[in-house]
């Protein structure tokens, strides 16, 4: 896959290691990941947070989103390519509903 445009929200890459994919929003997000761990865990595991980017797994499908405060995600172990799109969108919808 190459750079690749998907809808007005997200900006898609495949990673060097062609493994994940990074998702990388238009405009760039404040994100305040105390409020967000609390409000996302009925959607989502929170398996690493730090002061500086917060690691996700969806429920269901168990991808691994890791956010960065800016709203950058990198998204790995997604079943596919559409499904990594699917879940960046799906977050990215959860994260405009917060604000």
């Amino acid at each position: 896959m190459h750079d690749t445009e998907d809808g007005d929200q997200l900006f898609f890459r495949l990673c060097s290691d062609h493994l994940s994919v990074e998702a990388i929003p238009r405009s760039r997000l404040r994100i305040d990941f105390v409020k967000l761990k609390r409000s996302l865990e009925s959607e989502y595991q929170v398996l690493m947070w730090t002061p500086y980017f917060i690691v996700l797994k969806s429920m269901p499908g168990g991808a691994e989103i890791t956010l960065r405060k800016d709203g950058r995600m990198v998204i790995r172990k997604a079943a596919s390519e559409e499904n990594a799109r699917l879940e960046g969108h799906r977050l990215l919808d959860l994260l405009n509903a917060k604000r």
